[in-house]
């Protein structure tokens, strides 16, 4: 279905998002939203609104703004500079060659005078009510308000936007933007449900946007090759050094029980893994990601989208969830689904797993149907007056 204006032009929907974090589920997520929003016969614009302090976090291989533990660290990674520099220009060349942009806005005022472009706009998804996010943490509540919608007197969409683990009070200060939408979705099931006993805001639970495209969608998308010409474990994972040094011996022992190298992927963590058993890359940008989770064996990882992404492409993975902070936004979406086996506390739990294979049959109707729920949400809420 197709929706004509009196021009004869399409209507243009305007999407504000994390859509230019240095994150492989932002920008992936960003794009599975605008795609979306096409195929129900709109056109969308990503709303290009660049923080300075996001700018600051992602782009800058030497971080002076965010402490001095975060600036030792990033020193630690001198010996990949290089691969750091290139995974920084395949980020941006992704955004701009995959994304419909607007043009680039660094400040909430003039991101927001951009609105009345659009009769609509869908703020959404990612963490873009958490003050906690790193694009948020610290900042004033000004920087936020152009994910509320502040000011804007069109039609308010949020699909599957997240709070994460804000607290109480911290909703109470921004409950008055979020209760002026139209229509209201969040991307955790706990977080829908805990808005909805507090605010009895009427709002739905949605699945991730990367969940709105399927295996064969995202393949065609973006022009992926399937290859069975080496066998890998890919391991992505966002903790700390700390953690990152402790799990070197236990993959390797995944390494010596499957034959299978480990292709490493920690994007703030440079450490010297054995070449007999790792490859580090630090260099993947969105594309080298997503092709790397299409090809693997097993992947293993602590991130959320790496492990909703895993779902998504019907592999064998791990999703590694300590009992603190945000992670229910993983064990959420794997009770739903019953991958709750998947869920462990850390590497050395699945050694006892390694050979069970995930059967996706009823899974894979699980995931349609939550496809079939965000589609209809976003018809329903771009198509109503």
């Amino acid at each position: 279905m197709e929706i004509i204006m009196e021009n004869g032009y399409r209507t243009k929907v305007g999407v504000i998002t994390y859509h230019s974090a240095y994150n492989f589920g932002s920008v992936l997520q960003a794009l599975a939203t605008q795609e979306a929003i096409k195929r129900l016969g709109y056109e969308a614009d990503i709303i290009n609104y660049r923080m300075k302090r996001q700018k600051q976090y992602y782009q800058k291989l030497y971080r002076t703004a965010f402490g001095s533990k975060t600036f030792i660290k990033d020193l630690i990674m001198m010996p990949v500079r290089g691969k750091r520099l290139q995974r920084a220009k395949a980020y941006e060349q992704f955004i701009e060659s995959r994304l419909n942009l607007t043009k680039e806005f660094e400040v909430p005022e003039a991101a927001m005078q951009v609105f009345a472009e659009y009769p609509c706009i869908v703020s959404g998804s990612d963490q873009i009510w958490n003050f906690h996010s790193n694009e948020l943490e610290g900042q004033a509540i000004d920087y936020m308000k152009p994910y509320l919608l502040s000011d804007f007197n069109g039609k308010k969409v949020s699909y599957a936007s997240s709070i994460s683990n804000m607290s109480d009070v911290e909703l109470d200060s921004i409950i008055g933007y979020i209760s002026q939408f139209d229509h209201l979705s969040f991307r955790e099931a706990s977080s829908n449900k805990r808005i909805n006993e507090k605010y009895k805001l009427g709002s739905i639970n949605v699945p991730d946007p990367t969940f709105l495209l399927s295996r064969k969608d995202w393949i065609d998308l973006l022009d992926l090759k399937q290859s069975k010409d080496e066998r890998y474990i890919l391991y992505y994972s966002l903790r700390s050094y700390k953690p990152q040094r402790e799990r070197i011996a236990l993959l390797k022992q995944i390494s010596e029980r499957t034959g299978y190298k480990i292709k490493v992927v920690t994007p703030f963590v440079y450490l010297n893994y054995p070449d007999d058993y790792f490859e580090i890359h630090p260099e993947f940008g969105p594309l080298e990601f997503i092709s790397n989770i299409i090809n693997a064996e097993m992947i293993i990882t602590d991130s959320y989208h790496g492990t909703i992404l895993s779902v998504n492409f019907e592999k064998n993975f791990f999703s590694m969830c300590e009992n603190t902070g945000s992670e229910f936004r993983k064990t959420d979406i794997l009770c739903q689904l019953g991958l709750e086996n998947r869920i462990i506390a850390d590497i050395e739990e699945s050694f006892t797993k390694l050979d069970s294979a995930i059967d996706y049959t009823q899974v894979r109707l699980k995931v349609e149907a939550l496809r079939t729920i965000g589609y209809d949400y976003l018809k329903n809420a771009l198509s109503s007056d």
